[in-house]
């Protein structure tokens, strides 16, 4: 007699495997309904004691944004334990921030909310990846032809903005996140992309973007003006035509790869950064 391959139930979402609130409600509520026929949009408010299961829909749609009072209801109808409601609360407010400051803060309490959450996968490796511009650079320098692994020689040649202490810790973080792999002669770079949630990644990419602008401005300082080129272009455009401009940078940026060379070949590492901004606001 065979029997039958029992089917795995699906399990309720965990919050604590999200990093955006509204996608955590939509898949709750998905969940419920094939849980259960009779269950609502309008059950699910009625239950959290929401005046209107309207608005709920507007706030998983992205539409409306929640208040305290909502989120304190939202986690007494998902019956959430202190964790994942702590967690939940800091989320909301980490999804709705208008300002780089309020996002850090709450990403700062999702981290401290749960050792188990997606977030905090994140938070000892790649956060700092991105929050301190050296890291990557010294990634890069791994493939000069003449690199050396003594941290003393890698901070000479980032000019001493580094010291050897930080060098030996950026070669910890890339170990420990697969971008760099010992070797008997040093290390090897392994060819590992960064990935995060579209939602950690607006963040962490803000911060990356923001230390190399810092760079730019001191090299525009200190460094010969034969050995850099920083260059600016004001013009006016068709609001129609702007999309194609930003086209057209993200292509220029795939041509200027044709400059990198193997690993081994190069003999610098170089930044260039393309910024296009609207210095006027339509009416």
């Amino acid at each position: 007699m065979v029997e039958k391959e029992t089917e795995k139930k699906p399990k309720e979402p965990d919050v604590l495997q999200y990093t955006n609130y509204r996608v955590y409600l939509r898949d709750y509520y998905d969940f419920k309904k094939r849980s259960s026929a009779a269950f609502s949009l309008r059950f699910f408010a009625e239950k959290a004691g929401l005046s209107s299961h309207a608005h709920l829909k507007l706030v998983i749609d992205g539409k409306r944004n929640i208040t305290k009072n909502t989120v304190i209801k939202l986690i007494t109808g998902l019956g959430l334990d202190p964790q994942r409601a702590t967690y939940f609360e800091s989320l909301v407010f980490f999804n709705q921030a208008t300002s780089e400051k309020e996002k850090q803060l709450f990403y700062a309490q999702l981290i401290k909310a749960s050792p188990r959450s997606k977030l905090r996968k994140l938070e000892d490796t790649q956060f700092r990846i991105f929050k301190e511009w050296f890291h990557t650079v010294i990634l890069e320098m791994v493939a000069l032809k003449d690199f050396k692994t003594a941290p003393e020689w890698v901070s000479k040649r980032l000019m001493k903005k580094v010291t050897p202490a930080q060098v030996t810790e950026s070669f910890k973080l890339l170990s420990e996140l697969g971008l760099l792999v010992k070797t008997a002669n040093g290390f090897r770079r392994q060819d590992t992309h960064l990935t995060t949630d579209d939602e950690v990644k607006s963040l962490l990419v803000k911060n990356y973007h923001e230390e190399m602008i810092s760079q730019a401005e001191q090299a525009l300082s200190n460094i010969p003006a034969a050995e850099r080129d920083i260059s600016s272009l004001t013009f006016g455009i068709r609001r129609k035509d702007f999309p194609a401009l930003k086209k057209h940078l993200q292509l220029m940026r795939k041509e200027l790869l044709d400059f990198s060379v193997e690993s081994g070949e190069a003999e610098e590492v170089v930044q260039v950064n393309l910024q296009l901004f609207p210095l006027t606001k339509g009416i």
